[in-house]
């Protein structure tokens, strides 16, 4: 079975196409040639003339069907390689920019020879194990066969991927003008995560931000943001809460944005096409391909500037504490925001645990990656003036984390008549600083 998976592991003219297009088309095929193995060629005869036709990409000799063949006879390579052959090569190459594709699955399938033999010897050595040799040789060959595994992968890796820059070319780039959702407050890209105690007015707080943004209303300062066109499209999936309970928060929001507009002057938003929202209440599983894909899906389809996604503790099943699951989340979500270029607003609970001073801590609780991975947390913890009534209605907002970049979030909120939040009178004056 082993000899057989290997016969079909080749390609007899994918390995002759390549090498006639590089020697047909050195200039616009040579650089995905060189990216080919030596070991990467599975007839011996292609190997032998693909080092002859290597070595004359690399020294930028003359590359075509005439300059190979003498260097074939330099060579003394002449026992299967003649010129009728080698001119029969350039008649298997019809399109330069399939080199590419071309290499990469020479590439592959030398990958799949070097697990299939790596699995045939492992197998062979396994079978003929004593019961003395115990679990030390069963992990030696799990290490054995990840090595493999490794290798086979670096193989069939795209080897055309561009080096990363020379600092000088770096800085000489022009800095891309900066992508503002909300001036000074929030730029496509960041993460921001908000904490909080149960009822201590996060998920308002989320829906504030969502909701204005996608009404073109300033989250805190409650102006119409420039001439009223601003449009952030926000996509906000709620893993908490059922569609009932964020129907209600979120009318009650946008009821809110919507006077603010009226009140300036400004014409309605279109809010089907702001804002787009789907309810989980049981939560969402980023470890499961069914939910990634779901998620990617929902994403790719609305186009969103502003992603709402949360809480944290609701994107996996696993114990939230787990540093791996919570690594293995941030990496799906970290993926699709470079894919996409959406920032992040994602809400978790603060721990029950009190600083020096007997304030609680507002550091989200599970993983202590969550503490590390946004650019931005805060927490909102209930002020000691708050008249102390089940919700609260004045809140510190205190940053659980060094901010990488200095942004305009007040310090203190209260509830207002305007917005459900509302900052002190001493950040609208501060608000010009960041335009």
């Amino acid at each position: 079975m082993t000899d057989e998976l290997t016969q079909i592991a080749w390609d007899e003219v994918t390995e002759q196409a390549a090498l006639g297009l590089a020697i047909l088309f050195p200039d616009k095929a040579g650089q995905a040639f060189l990216t080919i193995g030596p070991d990467d060629w599975y007839r011996p005869q292609h190997k032998e003339l693909a080092a002859v036709v290597g070595k004359m990409l690399r020294t930028k000799q003359s590359v075509d069907a005439v300059t190979v063949f003498g260097q074939v006879q330099a060579q003394g390579l002449t026992r299967y390689w003649d010129a009728a052959k080698i001119f029969g090569l350039t008649q298997m190459a019809w399109r330069p920019e399939s080199a590419s594709q071309i290499a990469g699955r020479l590439r592959e399938l030398s990958g799949r020879r070097k697990l299939v033999s790596a699995l045939s010897v492992e197998s062979r050595r396994l079978q003929s194990l004593s019961d003395d040799d115990g679990a030390a040789e069963v992990r030696a060959t799990t290490a054995r066969l990840r090595a493999a595994c490794d290798a086979a992968d670096e193989t069939a890796a795209d080897k055309e991927t561009p080096l990363p820059q020379r600092m000088h070319d770096f800085l000489a780039a022009d800095t891309a003008e900066r992508q503002w959702l909300v001036p000074g407050l929030l730029e496509r890209m960041d993460r921001t995560v908000v904490t909080g105690a149960e009822g201590g007015g996060k998920t308002t707080l989320v829906t504030q931000l969502a909701a204005c943004m996608a009404g073109g209303v300033h989250p805190f300062g409650g102006n119409v943001m420039g001439d009223g066109s601003h449009s952030v499209r926000v996509l906000v999936i709620d893993c908490e809460n059922s569609a009932d309970q964020s129907r209600r928060r979120y009318r009650w929001v946008i009821d809110r944005v919507k006077s603010v507009r009226e009140q300036h002057g400004f014409v309605p938003v279109d809010w089907n096409e702001q804002m787009c929202i789907d309810t989980r209440p049981a939560g969402i599983d980023l470890l499961s391909g069914k939910d990634i894909s779901w998620l990617e899906h929902s994403i790719s389809a609305t186009a969103p500037d502003l992603v709402v996604l949360g809480p944290l503790y609701k994107l996996h099943h696993r114990d939230p504490s787990e540093e791996m699951s919570a690594r293995e989340v941030a990496w799906v979500i970290d993926g699709l925001r470079e894919r996409y270029g959406f920032a992040l607003l994602t809400e978790a609970h603060a721990g029950n645990g009190t600083d020096m001073q007997g304030n609680r801590v507002m550091r989200p609780i599970g993983s202590s990656l969550w503490r590390r991975w946004p650019e931005f947390g805060f927490g909102l913890r209930r002020a000691k003036e708050d008249p102390g009534k089940p919700r609260a209605e004045i809140v510190d907002v205190v940053a659980w984390r060094g901010a990488r970049e200095e942004r305009a979030w007040p310090e203190k909120l209260q509830m207002g008549h305007t917005l459900p939040w509302i900052p002190d009178p001493d950040y609208l004056a501060t608000m010009d600083d960041y335009h």
